[in-house]
């Protein structure tokens, strides 16, 4: 038996307690690095929001812009009131679309002086608008058409555009020395993070070999010295665990925040997700985007699952908590484990658990995991993931955010269509393309399509703008069904559309011209139980390259093909003469 004197006892208990707050010191320096890190990661999630905010702002100013022109010349070509009500309708709302820029652009003093300009150009271009309706409204129609087709009339608004551009380039060129910034300081707490794990691992590791030794130096606290290295045991296997879990998040959510869309983050998903749940089989199921369901993204183990099921069909999707299935089906267990599947599984450890961000139910992950032997390590699993999952769920939640943002940016709220400055930047390069592709020879054409509503002002005046805006809606279902992949229809302005048909002929394109007119010619809307009519529509349609080589001449000419068809008596398709 050996035996230790009471100042060895002393220096042994006084280096112990010295490693113990060693320890405690690196695991709360450990936490520390771990909160900063993560805090960081919202930080970048929030210079992505700021920067979608300014490129919206932008969108509608310019949108307004085009607007106001689109109102103008419509009024110029046909002298009729009605065309001026889109022009005073974006003169109203871009006073509110440029104090929402500059509300945006508050925060960043660089972009002041550029947002000046850009003022500045949307005054003059807005006095340019002016003078040109007030000399149609006087009388002087040839005076106000050549104002409008004069090269200052394009400079004032190519310097919109320009000063818009700008701005854009300025805001992407901050928001990636931003993201540079912010990603370089998570490069470094990881460093620093991994030295401290390393430290917490090796004081771990010293504590042990220290009661290992008082064990065999001291008989009479043999048992206390075993009790202790087990425990120390755990506990270093649950810091290795938590501190890799925690590694593996902060990676994670690095990753999701850079994916493109729902697809690529759950391919990600089935590569991290098992590890983090440490379970043997399980499927993780997302909402989906256009129904009321949870679909099947994908699973791992032998066991089998559902391919979908209603959110009402678990009882975690009720109570927007975790939720673990009795011994026996029943009424008390969900519904989508009540099916052929059920056989497959032992219900005791089946768990449901809800991934959620914002209150919203973003999807459920199914596991089937082995029973704990021992409570405490059941509860550390539990709440491990737990947090994985609200991680997860954050990440999911900010890309469907990003993505809606992106959308709106690009999308005509109402119809659903794309919007005018979608259409501006993606026809100019299928016409890129289309000359590309002519010179290579065996490119079938490209056409442009602008489309009216016939009499849709007396849509709003007899029946209420709520029947216009289905009118609306309705027509621009007919054109989203008749184009293809490269082919872009978008909302033009008011109830005018335009639809651009990439790699198409003459003759098929004037073939797509005709059904498409039949097809809104034959709707029928009875909202309320009222009948509102007949819908008709009036085409004019320009063909690459024979009525132009860019996309103003297309436009020019199916405009001008379009008044032809209104004039003579609408409802038809003019080709452009």
């Amino acid at each position: 038996m050996l035996h230790t004197s009471p100042a060895q006892n002393q220096r042994y208990k006084s280096l112990t307690s010295a490693i113990w707050v060693l320890l405690i010191a690196a695991i709360l320096a450990t936490a520390v690095l771990t909160q900063r890190s993560l805090s960081r990661l919202a930080d970048s999630r929030e210079v992505i929001t700021h920067s979608l905010l300014v490129n919206k702002a932008l969108n509608d100013v310019m949108n307004l812009m085009l607007d106001a022109e689109t109102g103008q010349r419509g009024f110029l070509l046909s002298g009729r009131a009605p065309y001026l009500q889109p022009y005073y309708t974006a003169l109203a709302q871009m006073r509110q679309a440029r104090t929402a820029l500059r509300s945006a652009l508050s925060e960043d003093p660089s972009a002041l002086a550029p947002l000046d300009v850009l003022d500045k150009a949307i005054a003059v271009k807005l006095q340019d608008l002016d003078r040109a309706v007030s000399l149609k409204s006087e009388g002087h129609s040839s005076e106000a058409v050549e104002s409008i087709l004069t090269d200052s009339s394009n400079q004032t608004m190519n310097a919109v555009r320009a000063a818009v551009r700008g701005l854009g380039a300025d805001q992407v060129r901050r928001t990636n020395q931003l993201q540079a910034e912010i990603e370089q300081e998570i490069r470094s707490y990881y460093l620093i993070l991994g030295v401290s794990i390393l430290a917490n691992l090796l004081l771990l590791v010293g504590l042990v070999q220290r009661f290992r030794k008082a064990a065999i130096q001291r008989d009479a606290a043999q048992q206390e010295a075993d009790t202790r290295n087990v425990e120390l045991s755990r506990l270093l296997a649950a810091a290795a665990t938590r501190n890799a879990q925690v590694q593996g998040l902060s990676e994670l959510s690095r990753f999701l925040q850079s994916c493109a869309d729902l697809k690529e983050a759950a391919g990600l998903l089935k590569q991290h997700l098992p590890p983090l749940m440490r379970a043997a089989s399980g499927a993780l199921y997302l909402a989906a985007a256009e129904q009321d369901s949870l679909c099947q993204s994908f699973t791992w183990g032998d066991k089998t699952f559902v391919e979908f099921f209603e959110p009402g069909e678990c009882w975690a999707g009720r109570l927007r908590q975790p939720f673990r299935q009795p011994f026996e089906t029943g009424t008390a267990s969900c519904a989508h484990l009540q099916s052929a599947y059920a056989s497959a599984h032992n219900n005791n450890n089946i768990q449901c658990l809800p991934l959620l961000a914002y209150g919203e139910l973003l999807g459920i992950v199914v596991l089937e995991a082995d029973v704990a032997s021992d409570p405490q390590e059941g509860l550390e699993m539990e709440g491990s993931r737990r947090f994985a999952l609200e991680q997860v769920g954050l990440s999911i939640g900010n890309l469907k955010l990003r993505e809606s943002l992106r959308q709106a940016a690009i999308r005509d709220v109402l119809t659903g269509l794309y919007n005018r400055r979608f259409f501006d930047e993606s026809s100019q390069r299928e016409l890129v393309r289309a000359l590309r592709e002519q010179a290579k020879g065996g490119y079938a054409g490209l056409a442009l399509m602008m489309i009216d509503i016939d009499h849709f002002k007396r849509f709003n005046d007899q029946h209420g703008h709520e029947v216009g805006d289905q009118v609306l809606r309705e027509v621009a279902q007919v054109l989203q069904s008749h184009t293809r992949g490269n082919d872009v229809a978008a909302r033009y302005g008011g109830e005018e559309f335009t639809i651009v048909l990439a790699d198409i002929s003459d003759q098929l394109a004037l073939e797509r011209a005709q059904r498409v007119r039949q097809e809104v010619e034959q709707l029928v809307l009875h909202p309320s139980g009222k009948d509102v009519g007949t819908i008709t529509i009036s085409i004019g349609l320009s063909q690459f390259p024979t009525h132009g080589n860019t996309v103003d001449a297309l436009l020019l000419a199916a405009d001008k093909a379009l008044y032809e068809a209104k004039s003579a008596g609408r409802n038809q398709v003019v080709v452009a003469g």
